[in-house]
């Protein structure tokens, strides 16, 4: 498989064929953005450890266009996990598995579930809103989860349940979702949301010139917001 090594990173998603590949086993999908860049750079020592072993992709225009700038001769694609869940929900319905989305609140959960099912006209797509909780995650929701991937035997499973909780727990899992033979595990934060209709993305030139967070802060406004854009401008010193 194609790799590059940039931001003190390795990436080893470059185009959709890579990420889709199979390999036997459960592959984890960390769709990288400018602030996981610099989480891995300042600190989370285990989050870079993850980063470099997973199935890294570029998400976030500045990321992206570093990287493409740096290696003209490599084919590079920016994939976010917004646009991966269309590409593993079409891989579902092909085989006839299950999509398996863990996060968000019960109405987004919900309408999610609705929303895919009713496009691909096909009862594929479960969704469950766990009660809150940050990573470690309590004997109670690992017991919850666990039961639904051994019920289900997705294909693939998005965990939406915010970085770095939800790369944290699908690296944990990676083994246990192997032997059920899910294929597929992405940290897709608000995916479900976007997919519910309670959030929009950002407009396609907002996405181009790389200021969805500025986007996202807008739409969401919050301390966390604002600090996750300031970390992401940091990105820059990594390059």
């Amino acid at each position: 498989m194609q790799q590059l090594s940039i931001f003190g990173l390795t990436f080893r998603g470059l185009t959709l064929d890579q990420i889709m590949a199979r390999t036997g086993v459960c592959r984890l999908i960390v769709t990288v953005n400018a602030d996981f860049i610099v989480r891995a750079n300042e600190g989370d020592e285990r989050f870079a450890t993850i980063i470099n072993r997973s199935v890294s992709t570029f998400d976030g225009t500045w990321p992206y266009q570093v990287a493409r700038r740096k290696f003209p001769e490599l084919a590079i694609e920016k994939h976010s996990g917004s646009d991966l869940i269309y590409a593993l929900a079409d891989a579902c319905v092909a085989e006839g598995r299950t999509l398996l989305i863990v996060g968000g609140s019960a109405e987004s959960a919900a309408q999610a579930q609705d929303n895919l099912n009713r496009r691909y006209q096909r009862n594929f797509c479960l969704a469950w809103s766990p009660p809150f909780e940050r990573y470690p995650y309590s004997d109670d929701f690992l017991k919850r989860f666990r039961s639904f991937v051994d019920q289900e035997k997705p294909l693939a499973v998005a965990l939406c349940l915010g970085s770095p909780n939800q790369e944290y727990l699908g690296d944990d899992e990676l083994e246990r979702l192997s032997a059920a033979g899910v294929a597929y595990c992405i940290g897709a934060g608000g995916t479900v949301d976007f997919l519910a209709g309670t959030l929009k993305r950002a407009p396609r030139f907002i996405q181009i010139t790389g200021l969805e967070g500025v986007w996202r802060l807008f739409a969401q406004p919050s301390l966390f917001r604002l600090k996750r854009l300031w970390r992401s401008v940091r990105m820059f010193r990594y390059v």
